[in-house]
């Protein structure tokens, strides 16, 4: 039905595809038919009564049923929205997302009288062969020997369910993300089925659809629409971004923190640095798609895991995919943590570096991973290996806790204080050496560093409010020509637009950061955190909970915000800073929820569009 929806390149590729796909069917097959298979595999005397047999027909039949619907619906609603169904489709039957279902409900069954019609073939062959299977048991009398023979097919039966359903032996159960694993962005509707989706989307909180503001309201900066400023080839340099581990800022002397970074210091100052630089988010797992993908953090549940994990997006790497970069991600930690493996494969990085990859746990630390030092030098060999140019990102490990370091040293990183400052300093020194080393290097003359970090750390001095959020947003380039300290306002998905700015990037794409290197759009940050929104600009913090105002504070004067302005007058700086904040979870919302992040030009080539 949708195959116009899809490229294939050969017959092949389309049977690998629903070969995949099986993974997939048969978790959601013995998740749905849990219940029955219990019944049916239960050693008891009425598992031999007709009357329970027939229940189980009835639960077998009525279950399937249900599901083989949700999946023929699936066909003419997936081209409403590009993906398969997920449990905030229920919010059309309560009304919440509108009327229009029961409104339009009679005109769409009629429109796809045929989708009814091999539903009703469907449910006709089930009940066949559900007969047919009947007609192949044979009957036994039962006796000790029976119900012990019952008894060991029901608990090997369990096990095999167990099994399925979590999609095999892998150290977290099968969900929606791990599709990107097995195939590109466009191809994952075709892994997945929609029982599946809608169950693991179960009590997932779905994102309302807002309307605070007209759409001729909102302008390009609001709309995230990257135009580029001109389409001649962009400047081929390689990119490579540091992600630290809970690097706060109050962690580096640069910034008159408490721990030893030397070499950050002298980096930092031969650098782009923007001191007001903020995360979007408390977690590895939202900061990693803040960073390289442009998504803020304003659901409850991590994008990687959320309801719209099977989206398209935007993320550094298949941008710079079209201008012919090879791109990686490393992370020194098992496969399979926290879903970054399946995160890089989502947003377009070709090769992924996990522990696996680096094959020698000699180097490994014990709780997370492998120690910092070796594994960058891991990604340094890497990268020379890699054709140029290459967009590559790395994430640290050792700054978090049990807040160890290698035990050679350590007596030379010991710091007095909260243990974790030991950590940054060791952290510090790993990233000297990689950069030592990178210099003999063929491509580093030619890349452009990002360093930035997740998320902050624990908080070990009597700062700010919004110390928990405060972290370094640094762009250097080995020649010299980054240079300086800027007062904007960052944040993490500022990254992609400024990466994307400095190469000259010569595609419209969609991205809700800033360029931090033009004054066209106005600066600032978001994060969310508890069902509260934080707004902060240059002066102002504004927190909102999606009803109302909660207050507005100067964070530069008032850092442990004791001084609530909302009731002191400043109705002119509240109403900026409410406009500009709905304005941004609007947009958010709407195109996470319509599956339009991706922006790319029409076919005709003349002007951009927002994909669905």
């Amino acid at each position: 039905m949708n195959h116009s929806e899809f490229e294939f390149s050969s017959l092949t590729e389309t049977f690998s595809w629903f070969f995949y796909g099986l993974r997939f069917d048969l978790s959601a097959i013995f998740l749905t038919n849990a219940i029955y298979i219990v019944a049916i595999l239960l050693p008891l005397p009425l598992a031999f009564n007709n009357y329970y047999r027939n229940a189980q027909k009835v639960l077998f039949v009525g279950l399937n049923s249900l599901f083989l619907l949700l999946n023929c619906i699936d066909i003419a609603y997936f081209p409403f929205v590009h993906k398969r169904m997920s449990s905030d489709a229920v919010l059309f039957l309560s009304g919440k997302k509108g009327n229009e279902f029961f409104n339009m409900l009679p005109t769409f069954i009629v429109e796809h009288w045929y989708i009814w019609l091999f539903y009703a073939g469907l449910v006709l062959l089930l009940l066949m062969i559900y007969k047919r299977s009947l007609r192949l048991s044979i009957p036994v009398v039962p006796s000790l020997k029976v119900y012990l023979l019952h008894f060991f097919v029901f608990v090997l039966g369990v096990g095999v369910t167990i099994l399925s359903i979590r999609g095999g032996l892998q150290k977290k159960p099968l969900n929606i993300i791990h599709a990107s694993e097995m195939a590109d962005v466009r191809f994952i509707p075709i892994l997945l089925n929609t029982p599946f989706t809608l169950i693991r989307t179960y009590k997932k909180k779905a994102l309302p659809e807002l309307h605070y503001y007209p759409d001729e309201k909102l302008s390009g900066c609001d709309k995230g629409q990257h135009l580029p400023r001109h389409t001649s080839v962009s400047r081929k340099q390689n990119v490579v971004v540091i992600v630290m581990e809970s690097l706060s800022q109050e962690y580096i002397s640069f910034f008159n923190g408490m721990g030893r970074t030397p070499f950050l210091d002298s980096l930092f100052a031969e650098s782009m640095v923007f001191p007001n630089g903020f995360a979007n988010a408390k977690e590895s797992i939202q900061g990693i798609p803040a960073i390289l993908s442009s998504i803020p953090s304003l659901q409850d549940d991590p994008f990687i895991f959320s309801n719209y994990s099977s989206n398209r997006i935007t993320s550094i790497a298949n941008l710079l995919k079209k201008e012919g970069y090879r791109s990686s991600f490393f992370h020194g930690g098992g496969n399979g943590t926290m879903g970054f493996n399946s995160y890089s494969k989502l947003s377009g990085f070709e090769d992924y570096f996990g522990r696996d990859e680096y094959n020698n746990d000699d180097d490994f630390d014990g709780s997370w991973g492998i120690w910092d030092e070796p594994f960058l030098n891991f990604m340094r060999e890497e990268l020379d290996k890699m054709p140029e140019p290459f967009v590559s990102s790395v994430f640290t490990l050792n700054t978090h806790h049990p807040f160890k370091v290698p035990d050679k040293y350590v007596n030379r990183f010991k710091q007095e204080g909260h243990p974790i400052l030991s950590c940054v300093e060791y952290a510090d020194y790993a990233l000297a050496q990689f950069f030592r080393q990178a210099k003999n290097s063929k491509w580093y003359n030619n890349t452009l560093f990002v360093i930035t970090a997740d998320h902050t750390g624990p908080k070990i001095s009597e700062g700010g409010i919004l110390d928990d959020y405060r972290i370094p947003i640094v762009f250097f380039k080995p020649n010299g020509s980054l240079k300086g300290n800027s007062p904007k306002i960052a944040n993490q998905i500022d990254i992609v637009p400024s990466v994307m700015h400095l190469l000259d990037y010569p595609h419209p794409y969609y991205s809700q950061g800033k360029n931090l290197f033009s004054d066209e759009c106005h600066n600032f940050s978001v994060n969310y955190n508890s069902g509260i929104y934080q707004y902060i600009d240059s002066s102002y913090c504004y927190q909102y909970d999606g009803y109302k105002m909660l207050g507005l504070y100067n964070w530069k004067s008032d850092k442990a915000f004791k001084r609530n302005l909302a009731t002191s007058g400043h109705l002119n700086e509240m109403r900026k800073s409410d406009e500009a904040l709905k304005k941004f979870i609007q947009v958010f919302n709407n195109t996470m929820i319509n599956n339009e992040m991706v922006l790319e030009p029409v076919r005709s080539g003349a002007h951009p569009k927002i994909m669905h």
